[in-house]
């Protein structure tokens, strides 16, 4: 497998590198000096490490152990911090480059590429082939120039890696690549049943579009962390009686696609339909409130439509659609049109599609029978319609006890700019750009109580973007994108979006923590 004692230097994942004589690949702008690792090392594991760079014992042998793989990277980073690298030698094959990226390897060598290059084996991102069956790739298959072909592999996938981590779009490509080979599938698998709460943590709660192709899809850990935040946090407005299954789009967010605009111009003509709590049936995210439409991902997120529905995607949509008509619905109406059988079995509801959820026999047989229903109820107060779905992706974003930003207030905007007001004051904006609830600093105090996404500085003035440098300590659980409340000695200081997680804000001495929007203004000014 060559010479791993020998190596010093070691390629970061997500920096520019280049090569080196004998095959290492090198950062251009940094080296790290590690410890030597020989066969039969027995330190203890902190001695194979530096000031920088944290060693896996026995990488290579993971490959043989997709599980244990998976545990040991969640270890050593829940054990060093944010602020080391880790290292796992001889494993890096082009196909399996950002998988390892993925799951939190910072650090790769070339020995593997090396050893199957001696094979005669050229690496891809597809898999391994013999150099001797590939001639469109290759015509002198020399060892030396095997190696050479590997690297360039390795180099382009490295690139790919550099600028998916940039867009936010790792995991999709993770998911492509792991299909390479069953150590790859199984390990991603089990990284994400087995490991959601440490993946979970260093998720962004926003993102761009992203498609959602792949079984492993189901459990992306934004995808896992919506379905269970809907069914902790979620609960209708006390004045919803009928809940409506109606089906997704395929643009999104759904609200602009004229299958949507079809369905809520029926609903529109039923009268008192502010009774009646829309929720959409999807997959890979189950049910999306029509309230909460715009928050990531269900206004990311695209799937391939088959009109199929695997076991796994009708057990994840029967416990979202079970768990909402528990929550206080007189009557439930299903408009899924075809291909719907398995959720009506799972909830007594009322069928109103025929084919077609957006057929004229359909949309008919929808408007007779809400406008039956909805009669019966009492119409609620004005206004109520909008504060409510407010105070309910507060609650969603902000946990429970969210819903306190809204109360007693007013909402202004068309849809889908809304912002909440306490007379003339404004506590807070949700938009379809940033799909989140923006506070202002009224709206960050009222939401002081809760005590939770505070960042507490140093004792200094804050002029601008507060740095991890200038963090005293931070909520755990805070994610990327989230709003940040400023804290200086205790006292309400500004308000932003975290640009880190809040275990990252604690650990790391550089970088940006949070972007501030809002500042109390200095009593020097």
């Amino acid at each position: 497998m060559g010479d791993m004692g020998a190596s010093k230097v070691l390629a970061q994942g997500n920096i520019v590198v280049a090569e080196l004589p004998g095959g290492v690949l090198k950062p251009l702008s940094q080296t790290w000096p590690i410890s030597d690792l020989e066969e039969g090392d027995e330190r203890p594991q902190e001695d194979a490490s530096s000031d920088e760079v944290v060693v896996m014992p026995h990488a290579f042998e993971m490959r043989r152990d997709a599980r244990a793989f998976g545990h040991r990277i969640k270890s050593l980073r829940e054990a060093k911090g944010f602020s080391k690298l880790i290292y796992a030698p001889g494993m890096m094959e082009v196909s399996n480059m950002a998988l390892l990226a993925y799951m939190g390897v910072d650090l790769f060598d070339s020995a593997l590429l090396s050893y199957q290059s001696a094979r005669g084996l050229l690496c891809r991102p597809e898999g391994t082939l013999p150099a001797k069956d590939a001639p469109w790739l290759l015509h002198d298959i020399s060892e030396a120039s095997i190696l050479e072909c590997n690297l360039k592999a390795a180099w382009d996938e490295l690139c790919l890696i550099r600028h998916m981590i940039s867009v936010g779009r790792l995991r999709e490509l993770a998911e492509t690549r792991v299909n390479s080979t069953p150590w790859g599938v199984a390990s991603l698998r089990l990284f994400d049943l087995e490991c959601y709460d440490f993946q979970e943590a260093q998720t962004p709660v926003v993102g761009p579009r992203f498609y959602a192709n792949s079984r492993q899809s189901l459990h992306r850990p934004d995808i896992e962390r919506w379905r269970r935040r809907v069914l902790e946090l979620w609960s209708p407005a006390p004045h919803k009686k009928v809940l409506l299954l109606i089906p997704c789009s395929a643009k999104k967010p759904y609200f602009t696609s004229k299958s949507h605009q079809v369905l809520r111009e029926s609903l529109m003509s039923v009268p008192n339909a502010e009774v009646v709590q829309e929720l959409i049936i999807t997959s890979p995210l189950g049910a999306v409130p029509r309230e909460l439409e715009l928050f990531y991902p269900a206004a990311q997120y695209d799937i391939p439509v088959t009109g199929n529905w695997d076991l796994e995607e009708q057990r994840m949509i029967r416990e979202q659609v079970s768990s909402a008509a528990s929550k206080g619905f007189e009557k439930v109406v299903c408009h899924l049109g075809h291909g719907s059988d398995f959720v009506k079995e799972s909830v007594d509801c009322l069928d109103t599609s025929e084919g077609s959820a957006t057929s004229r026999e359909s949309l008919h047989r929808l408007e007779e029978a809400l406008t039956s229903l909805c009669k019966s109820f009492e119409r609620p107060p004005r206004g109520a319609e909008r504060t409510e779905a407010l105070a309910s992706a507060a609650k969603f974003q902000f946990g429970r006890g969210g819903e306190a930003l809204t109360s007693g207030c007013s909402v202004m905007g068309n849809y889908p700019y809304s912002k909440i007001l306490d007379g003339r004051v404004q506590m807070g904006m949700l938009t379809p750009e940033r799909g989140m609830i923006s506070l202002t600093l009224d709206g960050a105090s009222r939401l002081m109580p809760l005590k939770r996404y505070w960042v507490e500085t140093q004792d200094f003035d804050l002029t601008g973007n507060l740095f991890a440098v200038g963090v005293k300590d931070a909520d755990p659980g805070i994610r990327i994108g989230d709003e940040a409340l400023i804290l200086r000695n205790g006292q309400l200081e500004g308000v932003g979006i975290a640009a880190m997680s809040g275990r990252e804000m604690t650990q790391l001495r550089k970088g940006e923590a949070v972007r501030t929007r809002h500042k109390r203004r200095s009593s020097s000014t």
